[in-house]
């Protein structure tokens, strides 16, 4: 037997009040009760006490009538059940009152009753009392709180039932079922219907999603109903072929494109011709097979190329798309399988690949040719560099020897003290162009020897200090000329003597030097080196020149140690080969370091490398 929520609404309700009523009144009526418990006790010692004092001195002197008296006088209290006086000396019979029946909860409570003669005497015990007292008066007061709580709690309840029915079909019995009629409007299809709000709260809030609901599933009903109409509208006019068929190749439906494919002027016609896939694209059973089985295994084919016998006998090349798509249960070989795919022809660029692969193997033999000429053309090209690196560099000193002679012939008729000032300038022309073609000389002859690997270093016992302050010293002039200041850090702890090229060395400082002194204008240079590090005879120096010049942009650094490539402008770049910086780049590497730099266009250059140096003690 089902309720509705209107009836378990109210049950809870009622359910609760109850619980909550009986929990107080169960709480009050004991609560009471110890109170009357706790007062009968109190009167019980009272009445005890006032006996005790009462009885003495009639006990003391034998008085039977004001003992009579004061037992009468202890029983007109009504919860007093019965009293007793034993021990009386001379009284056969102990002198004793009792209420006829039988004691409710009876409370016993013997003392002792004492006389005291004179105030400075001890008290005298003269008799014992037995006083009993009975608890009917309390229970009946409890029980009638008890009646008044099951009066309070039948109260309680109908009032809660009545009110909460009321209130239950006024605020949500009513309310559900409109929202259940909406609910009913919206499943018979009358998508989009209404219900107003009549009230500010949960239900009213329920109702706005409801009626949100309903709209939003418009909306999704004429989404979808549009989307229907675009794919139909794809599924006609596609110019790929598309069709679906069930589980065994039976065609549930094919498009306009597929069926011209195949040689049917519509879709209606290729089906009343046959509705087996197979027979429709007249495949060979084995092919339809393997087909079929790879589609099952992979439940997808993607772009199997097929070749098919149209209607008219006429032979296609088709590229086949087909998935599956699962039953209602989820499982694909259940009832309801569909298969779907997409087909194109690929006729035409079959015969193009026919022929594009004809080609291809004309062109592979072409291109191994060519390529076997490149490689002999590649290797005669290495073989002709080596010769003339090798050339360069065992010519080195036939070049040097006719220029050296001809320095030092200047050299000495510059010491001519006869020569006019017109021949000692053409003197000064004849030394300052010798040197210059001495300077390109030796740069071409060291990157020759660089290539040809013949370069070896010849590491040498050196004062590191003398040799710094001599390579300085010989671009010191230049920058004074310019008006350049330069200043040399030398670092205290740098190691006396070190083992290293002293002539690399020197030859790479001076190129970093003289280029720093070239590319700046205004400012200054500054050469400093410090001791890095000091580790198992082994002291790591680090170089570092920096200007305040021209700079370079980040794509003029990226070439900056290419030979032959010179980054500045036309005007500062007379009377160089761009080598310097690729050879000095050479040789640090060769001493086992590198150098790096830190560029900034307008703001200057620093370069730097560190090399691990024996030192010698």
């Amino acid at each position: 037997m089902s309720f509705g929520i209107q009836a378990r609404l109210v049950a809870g309700i009622a359910s609760v009040a109850s619980v909550l009523v009986l929990a107080v009144g169960w709480y009050w009526t004991g609560q009471q009760e110890q109170e009357l418990r706790a007062a009968l006790a109190q009167r019980e010692s009272r009445t005890a006490s006032l006996a005790a004092r009462g009885f003495a001195g009639p006990i003391w002197n034998l008085d039977l009538v004001a003992i009579d008296n004061l037992l009468d006088a202890v029983m007109a209290d009504p919860e007093v059940f019965s009293i007793e006086l034993q021990g009386l000396d001379g009284v056969g019979t102990p002198p004793r009152r009792q209420r006829d029946g039988v004691a409710v909860q009876p409370r016993r409570r013997e003392f002792d009753i004492v006389y005291q003669t004179a105030p400075q005497t001890s008290p005298t015990p003269v008799a014992r009392a037995v006083l009993v007292v009975s608890s009917e008066l309390v229970l009946a007061q409890v029980q009638q709180t008890e009646r008044f709580v099951i009066s309070l709690l039948a109260a309680v309840l109908a009032a809660v039932i009545v009110t909460s029915s009321v209130m239950v079909n006024l605020l949500v019995k009513k309310p559900v079922q409109r929202l259940g009629a909406l609910a009913q409007s919206v499943a018979a299809g009358r998508l989009g219907a209404r219900v107003e709000v009549e009230r500010v709260d949960e239900l009213g809030t329920l109702t706005q999603q409801f009626n949100a609901m309903s709209e939003q599933l418009r909306a999704s009903s004429e989404g979808l109903r549009r989307s229907e109409e675009r794919y139909r509208s794809l599924f006609e006019n596609a110019a790929e072929g598309i069709f679906q068929a069930d589980a065994r190749g039976r065609l549930l439906g094919l498009n306009r494109a597929l069926a011209q494919m195949l040689g049917f002027a519509s879709p209606a016609q290729a089906l009343a011709h046959s509705s087996r896939l197979r027979r429709l694209m007249g495949v060979e059973v084995p092919e339809f097979k393997r087909i079929a089985a790879a589609l099952s295994r992979h439940r997808l084919l993607q772009q199997l190329p097929l070749l098919v016998v149209t209607r008219e006998g006429r032979q296609l090349w088709l590229e086949l798309s087909a998935h599956l798509v699962p039953g209602p249960d989820g499982q694909g070989l259940q009832r309801g399988l569909r298969i779907e795919g997409m087909v194109s022809d690929i006729t035409q660029r079959r015969l193009a690949e026919q022929e594009l692969n004809q080609h291809r193997d004309h062109l592979e033999e072409l291109v191994a040719e060519r390529t076997l000429e490149l490689s002999q053309a590649k290797k005669r090209a290495e073989s002709a560099n080596q010769s003339k690196s090798r050339f360069l560099a065992t010519m080195s000193h036939e070049f040097r020897t006719p220029l050296n002679a001809i320095l030092g012939f200047a050299q000495l008729l510059q010491m001519d003290a006869s020569l006019t000032k017109a021949q000692q300038a053409k003197i000064d022309l004849i030394r300052d162009s010798g040197d210059h073609l001495l300077g390109l000389i030796s740069d071409v002859l060291d990157m020759a020897s660089i290539e040809a690997g013949r370069v070896r270093l010849q590491p040498v016992a050196i004062d590191l200090r003398a040799l710094l302050e001599v390579s300085c010293d010989s671009v010191r002039l230049r920058a004074e000329q310019k008006g350049l200041r330069f200043d040399i850090e030398l670092d205290p702890e740098l190691p006396t003597r070190v083992r290293v090229d002293g002539q690399r060395l020197r030859q790479v400082l001076l190129n970093l030097l003289s280029n720093a002194v070239k590319f700046t204008d205004v400012g200054g240079l500054a050469l400093t080196v410090r001791l890095a590090g000091l580790q198992h005879g082994l002291a790591r120096v680090h170089f570092e020149l920096g200007d305040t010049g021209i700079g370079m942009a980040r794509d003029q650094m990226d070439r900056l140690f290419q030979p032959f490539e010179q980054v500045a402008e036309d005007s500062r770049r007379l009377g160089g080969t761009g080598l310097g910086l690729s050879i000095s780049q050479q040789l640090v590497r060769l001493m086992g370091g590198e150098i790096e730099v830190s560029s900034e266009l307008g703001a200057g250059s620093t370069f730097s490398f560190t090399l691990d140096l024996p030192t010698i003690l």
